[in-house]
């Protein structure tokens, strides 16, 4: 029987090992906090639609990809003939289909914010380009500096089984960050457009939480982005599970407290002073992607 080989661990792989431990760590401890809280009051008792779908991909599906993530840093050793290319694969899926999942639900609230064909258009072909174009420079040899050679460092890893990864997610961070800041100019747009005369507390809620949201994901991708591209080569996985929990984590709350919201406006004023937010989507003017999960 073959015998167990260690794999290579240095300062970087340590540090990226223990980050994202520590967020799959954090992801358990707020779900946990609050699944029997705010799950239960403001989301099992829906009916299933699109937009609960999609809510239900961005809140459980980490829990998955995440957890993956935890298997791979916690490995210390691999069998000869062994591969991780496979396991690495599905865990890299699955984070993309997570932040696909977040972001899907902030497209069907600018939408409804200003319902536009061109706009949907414009908020579902927009993102697509971007990551084509982030995937095409990531495994381009064009590319104007060479990031995979960047502090190069010998180390071997025949199963790839080594907790690391290459700088070429500089082109993903990058393309993230355009995408929320081009969103956020879009928002803004969208509230001092429509809204500049008269807002109350559900439309406070919406923008607000959204504007913050992506906020922190752009100061998100920039640390990602540095973090790729400063340290030597075994750093850079440290920035592999921050990306989905935050994703996760804010994307729930921006709903939870627009459930919130509702309520509190339904309590202190009747249903037609609520908001000017006119979405007659599924029928009613509540029934939007906004709030219908």
């Amino acid at each position: 029987m073959s015998q167990p080989i260690a794999l290579y661990v240095d300062a970087g792989i340590q540090a990226s090992k223990y980050s994202n431990v520590g967020m799959f760590a954090v992801l358990v401890s707020v779900i946990a906090d609050l699944v029997c809280d705010a799950d239960s009051k403001w989301v099992w008792h829906r009916k299933w639609t699109f937009v609960r779908f999609i809510f239900t991909v961005s809140r459980y599906l980490p829990f998955f990809g995440i957890g993956m993530t935890f298997i791979a840093a916690l490995r210390t050793q691999y069998y000869p003939g062994e591969s991780c290319v496979r396991f690495g694969q599905a865990s890299n899926v699955l984070h993309i289909i997570c932040i696909l999942a977040a972001e899907g639900l902030l497209i069907t609230r600018i939408y409804a914010s200003w319902k536009s064909k061109r706009l949907l258009t414009f908020l579902l072909v927009f993102p697509v380009v971007c990551f084509v174009i982030s995937y095409v420079l990531s495994h381009s040899p064009l590319v104007v500096f060479e990031y995979e050679n960047a502090f190069p460092i010998n180390i071997p890893d025949p199963a790839s089984c080594l907790f690391s990864s290459g700088r070429g997610n500089v082109f993903q961070y990058a393309a993230l960050f355009l995408y929320e800041l081009v969103l956020s100019c879009l928002m803004l747009y969208i509230r001092f457009r429509k809204y500049s005369d008269a807002i109350g507390p559900l439309q406070e809620t919406f923008f607000s939480d959204s504007l913050r949201y992506m906020m922190y994901i752009m100061v998100m991708s920039s640390f990602s982005i540095i973090l790729t591209m400063a340290p030597p080569l075994t750093w850079v996985s440290i920035t592999d599970s921050p990306q989905v929990v935050i994703h996760s984590v804010l994307a729930s709350r921006i709903l939870f407290n627009l459930r919130a919201s509702e309520g509190r406006s339904r309590i202190h004023t009747t249903l037609t002073d609520v908001s000017e937010m006119q979405f007659e989507i599924g029928g009613g003017r509540f029934s939007t992607p906004v709030l219908d999960v």
